[in-house]
């Protein structure tokens, strides 16, 4: 982030992650230099969650075949099928017996706003 001066500010302590969430962009893109600043109490809750492929790794990557979409004129795309998937995942952490996870607790990361929306309106 930079100010008006052109002075960079660098945010290196993350309140929000699991470190699993942040070994690969603090050794590609901050020197190893982030910090787990997160409550461990949140960021480990989820640990023994029965849909993990890995007990104990917070994290599910899971490959979605489908086809990019885009509305209108708009630069930015979206996979419609990857936003059912995520809808899926959301509904398992909402209705999860073990987890007790709020909708509203639940946080979507994605680079585009655009792949965030068809989740969205699929919840509704």
């Amino acid at each position: 982030m930079s100010d008006v001066s052109g002075q960079v500010t660098k945010l290196v302590k993350n309140y929000r992650s699991h470190e699993a969430l942040l070994t690969l962009p603090s050794r590609l893109f901050y020197h190893r230099e982030l910090e787990v600043c997160a409550d461990p109490t949140v960021v480990t809750s989820l640990l023994g969650w029965e849909k993990l492929p890995k007990k104990g790794f917070p994290l599910i990557f899971h490959g979605v075949r489908g086809s990019e979409a885009r509305e209108g004129k708009s630069p930015s795309w979206f996979n419609p099928a990857e936003a059912v998937q995520v809808l899926r995942y959301c509904c398992l952490l909402a209705q999860s017996i073990s987890s007790q996870v709020s909708a509203s607790d639940i946080g979507v990361i994605t680079p585009y706003r655009k792949q965030v929306r068809p989740a969205q309106a699929l919840a509704l």
